[in-house]
């Protein structure tokens, strides 16, 4: 019996500092660093001249919200900066790029990468891709965005995208503009009834309304999905298309 009280002494003694860390204060676990990815992707268009013809498009598809998102960083700063943008000698799509080229049925458009820590998915802000326009640039009907720049200065496909988690998946975000040929059918933006319209208005002002002089035509790709790292992915749309590659990165 003794022997036994001795025993339960020595066990009470021995785990008498542990029982003192669980009543005290919790340890904290350090951070986790996030993961880093090299973001990749191409855009590129369908050059059929039948493409989306079936299709009603409106007018104006409205805009990403370039404002709120960030600029690429500049290649040449550490490694470590986030949304650092990536040079070519870094691309891993290079021979996707060629193959669009040689296609007949679809011609490149923009390619772009950047590094960047994957974060919650509601704190990782939009970045930028490509350039918006800065005018409207005249064209004519049978122009084409690669023949006019119809975008102005900036280049026929621009927007916003973000990859952030969602749990433990990656999810990625994509807001597209694309600056294509002019639609057959289009909805009209807002306002004034058609007939009421057609009434009021000159016969060549309700003409531009259905079919606009400018070869410059919005389409508007805006699509989010759960994504898996190191796999090719395919963001679709009648008139143009992207292709995604995500890579882990290590640090």
């Amino acid at each position: 019996m003794k022997l036994l009280y001795i025993g339960l002494a020595v066990t009470t003694l021995l785990l008498s500092p542990l029982y003192a860390i669980a009543a005290g204060a919790p340890a904290t676990t350090p951070a986790v660093p996030p993961n880093w990815y090299s973001v990749e992707l191409i855009v590129f268009r369908n050059t059929d001249p039948q493409a989306g013809s079936l299709e009603t498009w409106p007018l104006d598809p409205g805009t990403p919200d370039w404002q709120a998102a960030r600029p690429l960083a500049a290649p040449d700063l550490p490694a470590n900066t986030p949304f650092r943008e990536l040079t070519p000698v870094h691309f891993r799509m290079d021979g996707y790029w060629q193959k669009l080229q040689r296609s007949s049925d679809y011609l490149p458009l923009l390619h772009v990468a950047w590094a960047q820590p994957a974060i919650d998915r509601s704190s990782t802000p939009f970045v930028r891709i490509g350039t918006p326009p800065a005018t409207a640039a005249p064209a004519t009907v049978t122009a084409t965005p690669t023949e006019t720049a119809a975008m102005g200065s900036g280049a026929p496909v621009y927007g916003i995208a973000r990859l952030g988690t969602t749990g433990p998946y990656l999810h990625f975000d994509l807001d597209l503009v694309f600056c294509g040929p002019p639609a057959a059918h289009l909805i009209p933006p807002p306002g004034p009834s058609a007939a009421t319209s057609a009434v009021n208005a000159p016969a060549a002002a309700t003409a531009a309304v259905v079919a606009p002089a400018a070869a410059c035509q919005p389409y508007r790709l805006k699509q989010g999905r759960r994504i898996d790292a190191g796999r090719l992915d395919y963001f679709d749309h009648p008139m143009f298309g992207v292709l995604l590659l995500v890579t882990p990165l290590s640090k």
